[in-house]
Order: C-alpha cells, then sequence, then structure tokens
C-alpha cells in the first residue's frame, strides 16, 4: 500500500516535470517565431 503510493506520487511528478519541459519547449519554440514575425515587420 505504502509503495503503491510513492510510486503514483513518483509517476506524478515525472509527468509533471515532463509537461513543464514541453511547456518551455513550446514557448521558445513560439518566441523564435514570434521574432522571426517581428523582424519580418
Amino acid at each position: 500500500m505504502i509503495f503503491k503510493i510513492i510510486g503514483i506520487t513518483f509517476l506524478i511528478l515525472l509527468l509533471f516535470t515532463d509537461i513543464k519541459q514541453i511547456i518551455n519547449k513550446i514557448k521558445q519554440f513560439f518566441n523564435k517565431k514570434n521574432k522571426k514575425i517581428q523582424r519580418f515587420f
């Protein structure tokens, strides 16, 4: 039972960090696009 709770919390933490990294990558991608658009105008 205790190991199940630890496992679930660990998985949630892993998923959360992965989601954070994905969000950061998306933000960087949009920032690059925005810079290109600003240069274009």
